[in-house]
């Protein structure tokens, strides 16, 4: 096995495929990249056994690909990355010199690797599932800022550690939720589809790292047990999350007691200017809303207190008094990336929902906490 091509196409292609490569794999193999040399491409795997990540290099002008002989490896990726990395040469020389051990040469040095026959390497499944999605990666993008960050990080629930996709005809829903919040978007589909499965946030968030200005459209192929997402000769598979997620049309309120307009600048720097005074850790917010004016207040009793004022805010409704997340208002409005945003309250313990208010694709709800002050 031999061959050359530009170092940093090289690099960026086993960087992609890196990231699906954990420090706690479960087998040798997986700690390595997986690179297979046939006569007019090279194809590089990376996996952790729920995500894999394969990538196709073929001959272009940016890498002049130069194949001189077939063979497969497998090679540690932290030692192949930072070698690659660092070398001093713009083109690289990457040779099989041994069943296990290979020579990594440029203009001016040459590196050995040892490394693991790629018959040791576990065989992946990347045959595409049948039913099939078509997104822009703008939209993709906008998919995970806008919900991902609303999943929970604990274990005690999996499924809430993941964004549900849902397809009902031509309209696709989109929802992260760790019970206390929900970030929903909602996407116009050109073909109708019925889908329902939970997508893990570490994975699409992987997805959209992986984009580069080159790609036009993203391919999305799903099963009952993967999704694969395939996009500038590069695909990313991961496996879904078993569970049931949660009814989210049951969270949405469609009936209020009073509404805020408010600019979103305003409201998140009030907002953030305040995100050291907290209670057991939680940066805890009071509203308290009239027609007249609005008053942000937070305060503790180990650190002090805090009310300002919102200037460029209207309010319409029955007077409130309600306390919330601070951190879970500011992510939802930075999120949604609005000039100005609708606050629409459904009562005092009752769900919020927040909009821009120039675009309803995107909902996020957060739910008031009880206080005693």
């Amino acid at each position: 096995m031999k061959f050359s091509m530009d170092r940093k196409h090289f690099y960026e292609k086993l960087s992609i495929v890196s990231r699906a490569i954990s420090v706690f794999s479960p087998l040798p193999a997986l700690s390595g990249i997986c690179i297979d040399v046939k006569e007019d491409k090279i194809i590089l795997t990376g996996s952790d056994s729920n995500v894999s990540i394969r990538s196709t290099i073929v001959f272009s002008e940016t890498n002049q690909l130069q194949i001189e002989s077939t063979g497969s490896i497998v090679v540690e990726s932290k030692y192949l990355l930072e070698i690659v990395r660092k070398m001093d040469s713009n083109r690289i020389e990457f040779e099989l010199i041994d069943f296990t051990k290979i020579r990594l040469e440029g203009n001016n040095g040459k590196f050995e690797l040892n490394g693991i026959q790629a018959s040791e390497y576990p065989e992946i499944d990347f045959q595409k599932p049948l039913t099939h999605i078509s997104l822009t990666p703008e939209t993709l993008k906008q998919i995970v800022s806008q919900t991902a960050f609303a999943c929970s990080e604990k274990d005690k629930r999996p499924v809430l550690n993941g964004v549900n996709f849902n397809v009902n005809g031509d309209k696709l829903y989109c929802s992260g939720t760790d019970s206390y919040r929900l970030a929903r978007k909602q996407i116009n589909l050109e073909t109708s589809q019925n889908i329902n499965v939970t997508i893990p946030s570490k994975s699409l968030t992987e997805v959209v790292r992986s984009f580069n200005d080159d790609v036009k459209n993203v391919d999305l192929y799903i099963d009952h047990k993967k999704a694969q997402f395939i996009f500038d000769r590069i695909i990313i598979q991961t496996r879904l999350i078993d569970g049931t997620f949660p009814d989210v049309e049951r969270i949405i309120p469609n009936k209020f007691i009073a509404k805020m307009e408010v600019d979103a600048h305003e409201i998140t720097n009030v907002v953030d200017r305040t995100n050291f005074i907290r209670n057991d850790k939680v940066h805890l917010v009071r509203m308290e809303c009239s027609a007249t004016e609005t008053h942000i207040k937070t305060s503790s009793s180990e650190i002090g207190n805090s009310d300002e004022v919102l200037s460029d805010c209207t309010y319409e409704g029955e007077d409130l008094r309600l306390s919330c997340n601070g951190t879970y208002l500011l992510e939802a409005i930075r999120a949604l990336g609005a000039e100005r945003v609708k606050m629409e309250f459904s009562g005092l313990m009752k769900p919020i929902r927040i909009m821009d208010m120039e675009d309803d694709s995107t909902t996020m709800i957060i739910v008031p906490i009880r206080s005693y002050d």
